[in-house]
C-alpha cells in the first residue's frame, strides 16, 4: 500500500507550520536562545528570515520535522501495520462482545 509521496515543498510548509507552533509555547523561544547561546533577536531573525529555507533545505534532503515525542518507523513498517490496521477492522466487529448488563 505505497502511498504517493508528499512534495518537498509540502513538506518544508509543514516543516515550518511545526516550527512556528512549537515557537508559540511561553517562554519556548528564550529557552530556545539560552540552549543555542544566541539572543532572543538571532532567534527571532531565524524564524523570520531563514526558517523557510532550512525547511525547504531539509525537505529537498529528505528531511522531515516531527516532534522529538513522535516515533518514527520506516516505509515497510508502517504499510505492514496498515494492512495490519485493517485486517483487525475489518473483523472489528465478530470481535465486539456484547456487555454483561
Amino acid at each position: 500500500m505505497a502511498q504517493a509521496s508528499i512534495p518537498p515543498t509540502e513538506t518544508a510548509r509543514k516543516g515550518v507550520r511545526l516550527a512556528l507552533q512549537m515557537l508559540q509555547e511561553p517562554g519556548k523561544a528564550g529557552a530556545l536562545a539560552v540552549a543555542m547561546g544566541v539572543s532572543d533577536a538571532t532567534i527571532s531573525r531565524i524564524k523570520n528570515e531563514r526558517l523557510e529555507e532550512v525547511a525547504a533545505l531539509c525537505a529537498h534532503l529528505g528531511v522531515k520535522w516531527v516532534p522529538a515525542d513522535h516515533k518514527c518507523v520506516s516505509r515497510e513498517t508502517f504499510d505492514f501495520l496498515t494492512r495490519t490496521h485493517q485486517r483487525v477492522m475489518q473483523q472489528a466487529p465478530q470481535l465486539v462482545w456484547e456487555s454483561d448488563e
